[in-house]
């Protein structure tokens, strides 16, 4: 790419002018809502529900933990937070990387792929015995699962225009709200009901059942998602021409080719993409909380199948929150002011909950400074809809673009998690650990 990036209302891309625009053909209303059905019903639908899977997975080790995982394996407080931390290092080891095998490979079957690798790894965690098996299996998870939102964000942003990308991003990004509630409601029905079964805990049944989940919505990928607007089979003729004729008046620029040294360098010379990669930090760290909730509960004195049970709600009012932000980001055509209003709201419940933790904080603010935290996570969606629209005048820049903002923004706060987020300090958590960590590593 030789041009420079135009700097426009906090944008960065060379769309055509308006007169540009005039001179391109008109696009058939019936054959845009024909193209957009088929898209929502495949490729959306399956993006939610892949990612949904995969957020369970990604997140079950603290409902794992309070269903006996910890005493079963061996697992010590560094040990529960450097296994939740591994999976980050190998998400965050291949996030560049899998960017660029998306250029190369077909999503349709790169992305199923990937599910059916970490149904399998998350299935194969039922057997760990040890606290190093446990390290290995969240390891390779996280290798496996990088793959999946850097390239479904490119492959979304491939297809629909400014004005839809944010309602859909945020379509498929609820997963991981829904994963929050459904997960709670898996992991308090398996502690009620199989914790036994067949010879197994309970919390080695929550592997299998989650595991299976994402090994089924993996298959169902090879028939349903699309690869870009000139190479889907199943969009043809006029169809295939509205696809192409969309994404040109926006000057918007889709099949990646081979992402080489020169495109590292238009991304790492300009400073938009570590303002972009502090923002996510910021974002991502916020969401502390809600991550680890379900042990501040537990360890309050309730029961496992109940502390699981309550973070049900609390994800379904993310989950409402992400479409309506979404809609009025969309709406309004804004991203930034969306951000920086909803994470105030969040950093100032986060004041009051630091004020009053003496550790004999009353059981209902702490229940409400976690509604109130929790809508920080919705903001993902609309952030994730921004770098898509920043960096859409080159597609090679943006696919790099999402996973470099996506592999900062997982790798600080998780290592910082590390320190901060002991679980024998819970609920309280008011300790700085480091030094039983640091040897482990």
């Amino acid at each position: 790419m030789n041009k420079s990036y135009k700097v426009d209302s906090a944008k960065i891309d060379d769309s055509i002018t308006e007169s540009e625009t005039e001179s391109l053909p008109e696009i058939d209303p019936v054959v845009e809502k024909r193209l957009l059905q088929k898209l929502d019903r495949r490729l959306i639908v399956w993006a939610f529900f892949s990612y949904l899977t995969n957020s369970l997975i990604r997140n079950n080790m603290a409902n794992a933990y309070t269903n006996g995982m910890g005493t079963d394996v061996g697992i010590e407080s560094s040990d529960f937070n450097l296994a939740v931390s591994l999976f980050f290092v190998g998400y965050v080891v291949l996030q560049v990387p899998a960017s660029m095998v998306i250029s190369r490979l077909r999503p349709k079957y790169l992305l199923p792929t990937a599910s059916l690798l970490v149904g399998t790894t998350a299935c194969c965690m039922s057997l760990v015995k040890n606290p190093a098996g446990v390290f290995a299996l969240r390891l390779m998870l996280g290798l496996f699962d990088a793959i999946f939102v850097p390239s479904l964000v490119f492959i979304i942003g491939s297809w629909y225009t400014k004005e839809e990308l944010a309602k859909r991003t945020a379509f498929y990004l609820t997963g991981n709200e829904i994963s929050g509630a459904v997960g709670g409601l898996i992991a308090g029905g398996v502690s009620a009901n199989l914790n036994g079964a067949l010879g197994k805990a309970g919390w080695r049944w929550l592997f299998i059942i989650e595991g299976s989940m994402a090994i089924s919505v993996g298959l169902t990928g090879y028939f349903l998602l699309p690869d870009y607007p000139s190479n889907t089979p199943w969009i043809r003729g006029d169809e295939r021409a509205c696809a192409l004729l969309r994404l040109e008046r926006q000057g918007r620029k889709v099949a990646p080719t081979k992402i080489g040294m020169h495109t590292a360098k238009n991304l790492l010379c300009t400073p938009y993409i570590y303002l972009l990669s502090i923002a996510y930090v910021c974002i991502h760290i916020s969401n502390s909380i809600p991550l680890n909730f379900v042990i501040i509960i537990n360890k309050m004195g309730y029961s496992a199948a109940y502390s699981n049970y309550l973070v049900t709600p609390i994800y379904i009012l993310s989950a409402i929150c992400a479409i309506v932000f979404a809609f009025i980001s969309d709406h309004y055509n804004e991203r930034v002011w969306v951000i920086i209003a909803v994470e105030s709201w969040v950093a100032f419940w986060y004041m009051i909950l630091f004020v009053v933790n003496q550790g004999n904080s009353p059981f209902g603010l702490i229940l409400a400074g976690a509604f109130m935290v929790i809508l920080g996570i919705p903001l993902f969606p609309i952030f994730f809809t921004f770098v898509n629209e920043i960096y859409s005048a080159d597609s090679n820049t943006r696919a790099l673009a999402i996973a470099t903002v996506s592999c900062v923004g997982n790798l600080v706060p998780n290592f910082l998690s590390i320190a901060i987020w002991a679980v024998t300090d819970a609920p309280v958590f008011s300790k700085y650990h480091n030094s039983k960590t640091k040897k482990k590593l």
